[in-house]
């Protein structure tokens, strides 16, 4: 049932809009969109990549280092033994985490998070092909957390919780946004929230 003054959806039975407040007569009203209608996007959210992606794996390799660089320095002659061990280390963690940031940047720029008067079309299209449409009366909370690590970088995720039953991984997760806090904003004021 959705409220007839404002047509924000409320649950059946309601006597009251938790929205306008205007009173409802009990019988239900049903917002209908035509398709033609709900072709305009309205919303384009792409999540950005940047080098808190790859953050992780920096973290490692200076701890490798750190680890390696012990021994050389506590022991002369370990200098010759750890020296090419440790660019050897050093060698591979750069390859790895260059081919990791690579197809990641690449991943990036395929999502695709198109927001409609009715609806929420996510689209991945490169390593895995889906697409997922979530209409929003089945979303029933929008939220936003930020990392510490992630305001520095002024990213943020946003998750749109559906009504599924098994609560885990239900919904859309759109990781690392740019202004999370307006791109938020955006999004509730779209789905009605």
């Amino acid at each position: 049932m959705f409220c007839a003054n404002c047509g924000k959806e409320l649950s059946d039975g309601s006597e009251f809009c938790s929205n306008c407040g205007a009173p409802q007569t009990g019988k239900k009203v049903e917002r209908t969109i035509s398709k033609e209608q709900d072709t305009e996007i309205l919303l384009t959210v792409k999540p950005k990549f940047t080098l808190y992606n790859i953050l992780p794996g920096l973290i490692a390799l200076l701890f490798c280092v750190l680890f390696m660089a012990i021994p050389m320095l506590m022991a002369e002659d370990a200098i010759e033994i750890f020296l090419p061990i440790l660019l050897v280390i050093v060698a591979v963690f750069v390859v790895i985490i260059a081919i990791s940031a690579l197809i990641t940047k690449k991943q990036y720029k395929c999502f695709t998070y198109n927001f409609y008067k009715t609806k929420v079309i996510y689209r991945d299209s490169f390593l895995n092909i889906s697409e997922k449409e979530v209409k929003y009366k089945y979303i029933r909370e929008a939220s936003m957390t930020q990392g510490f690590i992630q305001r520095a970088f002024k990213l943020g995720n946003i998750i749109l919780y559906t009504n599924a039953e098994s609560g885990f991984l239900n919904g859309i997760r759109i990781m690392n946004v740019e202004n999370p806090k307006e791109v938020y904003n955006k999004i509730r004021e779209i789905i009605g929230e």
